[in-house]
């Protein structure tokens, strides 16, 4: 793996000034960098020519980008192929109920603290634009990375896999790629 993570993550909003009151006072980031982008055809870039694109600190060293593109324009539909459902944040669980009860005194509704299984525990809230975050946590009590937390025995991948996979050489094929838990040998 030569990658360390998300370098920053970047979505589309309609109103800066919006945008930076929520992703400052609401989510705690910081405004580290502003600038404006000039289209250039042919790079996969917005459309629009010389738009703001504004960078936050969002922890860990990675960035949060904002691009601000021309009010009145179609909303994407995150459950549609090719959106983007939801940016999910990590949270110390020392921190966790913390940041929910600050969230909520800034008057944003937020969904949770919902158990989802294993380690997960999650809540939910929306941005000014719809977009859905979520504030993730481990509540295992086990300290472990957000990697070794997801890992699933041989037999839990595979009975996942087996309803993708007909072909029993795809399923191995994959199943050879993921790191996997150790199953527990009883005596």
């Amino acid at each position: 793996m030569h990658t360390r993570g998300i370098d920053h993550l970047a979505i589309v909003a309609d109103d800066m000034p919006k945008a930076m009151d929520f992703y400052t006072r609401v989510m705690g980031f910081r405004l580290v960098h502003v600038r404006r982008v000039p289209f250039e055809q042919d790079r996969g870039q917005p459309p629009y020519d010389n738009l703001r694109h504004y960078f936050f600190d969002m922890g860990n060293d990675s960035l949060f980008a904002i691009f601000e593109y021309p009010k009145n324009l179609p909303r994407q539909n995150r459950d549609h192929v090719g959106g983007m459902q939801h940016v999910a944040f990590h949270v110390r669980p020392e921190h966790f109920d913390a940041l929910i009860e600050r969230v909520k005194g800034c008057g944003v509704n937020v969904i949770g603290p919902v158990p989802l299984g294993g380690r997960f525990w999650s809540a939910y809230l929306f941005d000014p634009f719809g977009i859905r975050l979520e504030f993730a946590t481990d509540r295992s009590g086990v300290s472990q990375g957000v990697v070794e937390s997801v890992l699933q025995t041989e037999a839990e991948a595979r009975a996942e896999l087996v309803t993708l996979f007909p072909d029993p050489k795809e399923v191995e094929k994959w199943l050879q790629q993921m790191p996997l838990k150790k199953e527990k040998v009883t005596a």
